[in-house]
């Protein structure tokens, strides 16, 4: 038997990547172009045993001061319960990284350390493989903070089994089931409504850009530009889905109308059967549910048509979001959504053409990504997607190895001094 750490072809990677049960976007050949058109050098790299890969990363590098700082962001995708494994694969990224003028090795596993239900207890025992083996080969240990970032991906998430809805003889019908009853509840109006999904070109960027922007602007929180949103197009290509929810107001209105006519013809026939029986309480109680009914739907309509001259245009976006598929997993990555359409319950409608495209694709995994990993109802992110009915997981943290010992202790020194 002979092992060998190797740079691997995008062939080689993904094949190993797609199969390995921690496998994500961010551990794709996609994903290292990506980064290498956004300024970082990257290298595909493996451990190689009889001509079969038993380990990868994508290992990625840029300059800090004092050296190049290498990251392994999503990895390393191999078995850390595997001491042996694990230092012969660090040693492999630590030549490599002196070769290449290395200060320090940062990895961020995706490896999960708890997961927990929706109010924060924990399910099942805590993963502690991956804290054991990489203190044991060298690196310095950082748990995962609650909170939320922009910057990195989050320690913090929430996902959805899809293995029972695949099961199901009705795939469909068993995911609209399997959602809580705040998300059956707000996709049955988005039903009544009509709202249309749309999956966007490379063309339609921009418009998506600007919904995002709008909604960072909003929430004050730093947007990614147009050029990554291009970028993941181009590199991610048919796993990319840019989706936009619209509103059609004409063909709204329409519905709502004709809602509002037939409650009206409900209504009369019941203030003429009341006339027949005015000590009849149940019909006034059906009496006053359907008047109010009626109320609702003229209410709708007087929105809608608001909204409609306000926007000079029959058909504008109220939400989008990009997501990114793989064969492990379908990931919600960013999203929008225009503030005065927030009524319209856009951004469900928008997760479940997601839920659809993973199951028609046959994928096991829903990820919602980032939640701030406090339970005391304050995230209301994690609110919205708790209405999908899943869990939530808490990652391992991140890892940090000197590769130049004394330059990486004067680098932190200064760092420390400056207050970064």
């Amino acid at each position: 038997m002979t092992r060998s750490f190797e740079q691997l072809t995008e062939a080689q990677f993904d094949d190993f990547a797609q199969g390995h049960q921690a496998g994500s976007y961010l551990q794709t050949s996609a994903q290292a172009r990506l980064l290498a058109r956004r300024g970082w050098q990257t290298a595909l790299v493996g451990l190689v045993e009889d001509a079969t890969v038993v380990a990868a990363a994508v290992l990625a590098w840029i300059p800090v001061r004092m050296g190049n700082l290498f990251q392994i962001d999503g990895g390393m995708l191999i078995d850390y319960s595997n001491q042996a494994l694990v230092n012969e694969f660090v040693a492999g990224v630590e030549k490599f990284a002196k070769s290449h003028n290395g200060l320090f090795l940062r990895v961020v596993p995706n490896e999960i350390y708890r997961r927990y239900d929706d109010e924060g207890v924990q399910i099942g025992a805590a993963n502690e493989a991956p804290m054991t083996t990489l203190t044991a080969a060298g690196f310095r240990h950082t748990p995962a903070p609650k909170g939320w970032t922009t910057n990195a991906s989050p320690s913090w998430q929430y996902v959805k089994d899809l293995t029972p809805v695949l099961a199901a003889d009705d795939a469909d019908k068993a995911l609209r089931q399997s959602f809580a009853k705040d998300g059956k509840y707000y996709l049955k109006k988005t039903d009544q409504f009509g709202i249309k999904l749309r999956r966007l070109g490379r063309e339609d960027l921009t418009d998506f850009k600007a919904l995002t922007q709008h909604t960072a602007d909003r929430l004050d929180y730093h947007d990614k530009d147009l050029e990554f949103y291009q970028i993941v197009f181009d590199e991610f290509g048919d796993d990319a889905y840019f989706v936009f929810a619209e509103m059609d107001f004409p063909a709204y209105i329409a519905g709502q109308e004709a809602a509002r006519d037939h409650l009206a013809e409900v209504v009369a026939d019941l203030d003429a059967r009341i006339a027949e029986k005015p000590n009849y309480k149940k019909l006034q109680r059906q009496r006053a549910e359907y008047a109010d009914q009626h109320k609702q739907h003229e209410k709708r309509i007087a929105q809608a048509q608001v909204e409609r001259e306000k926007a000079g245009q029959d058909v504008v976006v109220i939400a989008g979001s990009l997501f990114l598929a793989t064969a492990n997993e379908m990931i919600y990555l960013y999203s929008g959504t225009y503030d005065e359409y927030k009524n319209f319950y856009g951004p469900y409608a928008v997760q479940e053409y997601a839920f659809k495209q993973a199951v028609a694709r046959h994928i096991p995994h829903y990820n919602f990504y980032g939640i701030s990993g406090v339970f005391d109802e304050s995230d209301g992110v994690l609110g919205f997607k708790q209405g999908f009915a899943g869990f939530a997981e808490e990652k391992v943290g991140t890892f940090v190895k000197p590769i130049n010992g004394p330059k990486y202790a004067i680098y932190s020194l200064l760092k420390k001094l400056m207050g970064r």
